[in-house]
């Protein structure tokens, strides 16, 4: 019996120059494939920002947000700034990992966890 293909979640990127980097789109769409992996998403839609701006204080920073709608009517959205583009990417993506977590834990676990196994067996669940 073939696993069910879960469908993709709605990405949206948008923001500066930066969100047309082919790299920087690679990793966006492979940690979204990671959150995926991870959650069974139906009909979630995620949007990710990226944009560059100068603090004076802090000097050039890339800010990237990462917006999820999820359903039933819950959102989350993570904010993350430093000084490489990947890095804030990669922070946002872990911060939406610890959010999907407290949502889990909270009573969403039906919507964001895959079901039993048909066949009874168990499923491997990493974090």
């Amino acid at each position: 019996m073939s696993p069910a293909i879960k469908p993709a979640p709605a990405i949206h990127i948008s923001g500066d120059t930066l969100a047309l980097d082919p790299k920087i789109r690679h990793l966006i769409t492979a940690e979204a494939e990671r959150l995926q992996q991870r959650y069974s998403f139906a009909g979630v839609a995620l949007r990710i920002g990226i944009s560059e701006e100068f603090d004076p204080a802090r000097g050039h920073r890339v800010r990237c947000e990462l917006d999820a709608k999820l359903p039933g009517r819950h959102q989350f959205m993570v904010r993350e700034a430093h000084k490489e583009a990947l890095t804030a990417i990669s922070c946002a993506f872990a911060g939406a990992r610890k959010q999907l977590r407290r949502l889990a834990t909270r009573g969403l676990g039906a919507v964001l966890h895959p079901p039993a196994a048909p066949s009874g067996e168990m499923q491997a669940c990493g974090t």
